[in-house]
């Protein structure tokens, strides 16, 4: 009984995100955004066959974090990720912090210092080049001993999210007509969102291959806003969400879903 209800829960997010796009949904106040709830996670990326793809790996959350670490494994046959490949942002620019990659299937983090901040975005920027042939691959970077501790030292519970290299495998659709150069999208889900895992690495708009940048921002637990940060040019665009975005229970999106839509 319990994995039907799941089953439908994931079918129902996905017909309402797909719904709300396709028809414009007028946005409500922003009142009742969920609160957030710490998360770390590794972005997801598309690849047909064989190529490389740049990913992230993100922290969001509204807690004082001090420290912490965590490993990203991968299987190295399938996969080539060398120590060049991977790069620390300025995020934890703050923390004593070193990581990498052993290019032999793991990638490991820790970072520390004696006051805790909090954190909210991309900490580490990695090039993969998947190298097995063949399509429908599925290819997955898995999160392992994940750790984080506040100023006290206790230990502060996340929710993971690993990434995978992969085909896309979801949900594609066209907006009939042209939009102006300053559309914003309004998304609605059936179920309340963890806003921690709300950003580049779920939800994107994208001309061509190149990522375009937009503001997403909660509106409410259910809803939220994908909005040109400048305007956009007379192009062909795709907004992109990714099963990376999650519910407040963990669950995701049983499909991934893309737009695309052209400005007038």
């Amino acid at each position: 009984m319990r994995g039907h209800a799941h089953t439908y829960f994931m079918k129902k997010i996905k017909f309402l995100l797909l719904f709300s796009v396709l028809l414009l949904l007028v946005p409500v106040n922003p009142t009742e955004a969920a609160t957030k709830k710490t998360a770390v996670g590794v972005s997801s990326a598309f690849v047909e066959r064989t190529g490389s793809a740049n990913l992230t790996v993100f922290i969001s959350s509204d807690e004082k974090i001090a420290g912490g670490s965590f490993d990203i494994l991968y299987n190295p046959d399938n996969m080539r990720i060398s120590a060049t490949d991977v790069k620390m942002t300025d995020t934890l620019a703050d923390y004593l912090s070193s990581g990498g990659s052993d290019g032999a299937g793991k990638i490991s983090m820790s970072f520390a210092k004696s006051s805790g901040s909090t954190i909210d975005g991309t900490i580490m920027e990695v090039k993969a080049t998947v190298l097995t042939p063949g399509s429908g691959k599925i290819n997955d970077l898995k999160l392992e001993n994940v750790e984080l501790y506040n100023e006290q030292g206790t230990k502060i519970n996340a929710q993971l999210i690993s990434g995978q290299l992969r085909p896309f495998d979801g949900k594609e659709s066209t907006y009939d007509g042209t939009v102006a150069v300053d559309k914003s999208w309004v998304i609605t889900l059936s179920k309340a969102y963890n806003p921690a895992t709300l950003n580049a690495s779920a939800v994107s708009v994208k001309r061509s291959n190149t990522a375009f940048p937009v503001e997403v921002e909660a509106i409410s637990d259910t809803q939220f806003r994908v909005k040109p940060m400048q305007p956009y040019l007379k192009y062909t665009y795709t907004l992109e969400v990714t099963d990376q975005l999650r519910s407040v229970n963990g669950a995701k999106l049983s499909q991934p879903v893309r737009l695309t839509f052209k400005v007038n």
